[in-house]
């Protein structure tokens, strides 16, 4: 059997842990529950995509697109939810050479996509190079540069950087874990039809039957067996958006289904009443992201003062129920914790000066809050209403869309502000990616010069010590600078019921690897 494999390119970069619990596992696994084979699962989640392109959507390191991507195509490779280290999957191997400016993949043989066609080293660099290309419109388009890529044989790939990076194995994770068959690629292109409507990868399941945006029903993939022989256990998975966080405790409860990918405290609480939980505390949370090329918040004040006004345990409650606000950038836990960068407390006075200062200057607070429609979102766009309505100067309307339509606003960085979160295990790479100033996931625009030059050190901090100066600085200039309001801490949970048995959690262990999952 293809077996799972810590990476050996794993750096001190990886071996370092933000998380704050003990490794994510199920009791029914903990206890050496080997699913059964066969019968179908339905999962509720909010957020579903209505297209699944392995270029423009994450199969890791984010919410609600990769526990539905991950289903279809699988992983190069993944993040321990502990230890933030990448382990291996369809990858047998991931080596760098000496200084990590060359890096070589190689697969495990037997591996093919769901129409037949072998997942081998031209099939990475096919889908490396559609994310390279501008055409694509690739969200991971910033990772590809300067990558020279070169088929070695089948199964392996050399990937040359433009410059030595210990810590490539997390970019890979980050961006291009997720591969989709060139063919049905290639034949979507070629008769215009959109990639993502007819996704195709070498996961453990296919698309079945898919109403967009609302349920997605898969089936086994046949040959998922050839690479990991008796898996996926389950015949069928159904995956359903479910918007309202009580509503998905609800049907676990009910039996209308048998996982809930949720977070916070409220929910998770709920969850562990009817069912059962692998929890995952991570470290950083969720946000509003402020967009600082555009006005008003181009204008630190702008930001000081929107930081200042709000009261973040009634906001975070209100983001997601029941769950504390955050106090810092890295929990107690973590090497690179500093007790004296912690996020400021409301001050009304000095957030109303602000406003007041701001608008005798002819550029009062005016702006929009990007997001999408959920029940946790509307009574998050309710108490902004409600507690910016306290103060003069400043004034604020709700920007609500569909999932998709606040994907694209995200990417494209066209909003003011946006519901959004960094959360993370190990910083790398999505804390590195959401701030520094050319950070492939840095939507708010923010360009400080010296975090930029502190993260510059990091290629040749090799010690904890080393990186924790490093963070350090990324910590202050977060809380001077303040290019996101920080709301309530990481508690990322997949639910499931009685009698279901989830292994482990993966990435930001908001899903489980689908393969595993199964009636005990």
């Amino acid at each position: 059997m293809a077996a799972l494999t810590v990476a050996v390119s794993a750096t001190v970069f990886d071996a370092v842990s933000a998380a704050s619990t003990e490794p994510p596992v199920s009791e029914a696994a903990a206890a050496g529950g080997v699913p059964t084979r066969g019968g179908s699962a339905t999962v509720v989640f909010s957020g579903q995509p209505v297209t699944l392109d392995p270029q423009l959507h994450r199969v890791s390191l984010a919410f609600s697109e990769p526990a539905v991507a991950a289903s279809v195509f699988g992983h190069l490779a993944f993040m321990n939810t502990e230890t933030g280290a990448v382990e291996l999957y369809f990858l047998e191997s991931l080596e760098p050479n000496e200084d990590a400016s060359v890096w070589t993949l190689t697969l495990h043989p037997n591996i093919s996509f769901s129409d037949g066609t072998p997942l081998n080293a031209e099939a990475i660099k096919y889908n490396i190079e559609r994310a390279a290309d501008p055409e694509t419109g690739s969200r991971f388009q910033p990772a590809t540069e300067g990558l020279v890529l070169e088929v070695i044989d089948e199964l392996s790939l050399q990937v040359t950087l433009p410059a030595p990076d210990p810590g490539w194995d997390t970019v890979l994770v980050s961006n291009f874990a997720g591969v989709g068959s060139p063919t049905a690629i290639q034949a979507a292109l070629d008769e215009g039809v959109e990639v993502g409507t007819r996704p195709v990868g070498a996961g453990p399941f296919m698309v079945k039957d898919w109403d967009p945006g609302q349920t997605l029903t898969l089936e086994r993939n046949p040959y998922f067996e050839d690479f990991m022989p008796g898996q996926p256990y389950l015949d069928e998975l159904i995956l359903e958006n479910v918007g309202d966080r009580s509503q998905q405790v609800s049907a676990l409860a009910s039996g209308a289904a048998q996982v809930v990918l949720t977070s916070g405290g409220g929910p998770t609480d709920a969850l562990l009443e009817v069912g059962n939980a692998v929890v995952t505390n991570s470290g950083g949370g969720a946000t509003i992201h402020l967009n600082t090329a555009v006005p008003p918040f181009d204008d630190v004040r702008a930001r000081m003062a929107l930081a200042l006004a709000l009261d973040r345990t009634i906001t975070s409650d209100a983001f997601s129920p029941g769950t504390a606000p955050a106090s810092g950038l890295f929990p107690e836990s973590s090497p690179f914790y500093n007790p004296d960068y912690t996020y400021p407390e409301q001050d009304v006075e000095e957030a109303q000066r602000l406003f007041d200062e701001l608008a005798a200057e002819g550029t009062p607070v005016e702006f929009s809050y990007t997001t999408y429609n959920t029940a946790e979102q509307t009574a998050m766009v309710d108490t902004l209403i409600a507690q910016l309505a306290e103060f003069d100067n400043v004034t604020f309307e709700a920007d609500m869309r569909t999932y998709d339509g606040y994907l694209e606003a995200s990417i494209s960085r066209e909003y003011q502000s946006l519901a959004w979160g960094t959360y993370f295990t190990g910083p790398l790479p999505i804390l590195y990616d959401n701030v520094h100033p050319d950070g492939i996931l840095n939507y708010g625009n923010w360009d400080n010069a010296e975090v930029g030059e502190a993260l510059a050190d990091l290629a040749t901090a090799f010690t904890v010590e080393e990186q924790k100066a490093v963070w350090d600085v990324v910590q202050r200039e977060m809380i001077e600078d303040m290019p996101v309001v920080w709301l309530c801490e990481g508690v990322l949970t997949v639910g499931y019921a009685d009698g279901f048995i989830v292994p482990r959690s993966i990435n930001l262990g908001t899903f489980p690897l689908w393969a595993e999952v199964g009636y005990a």
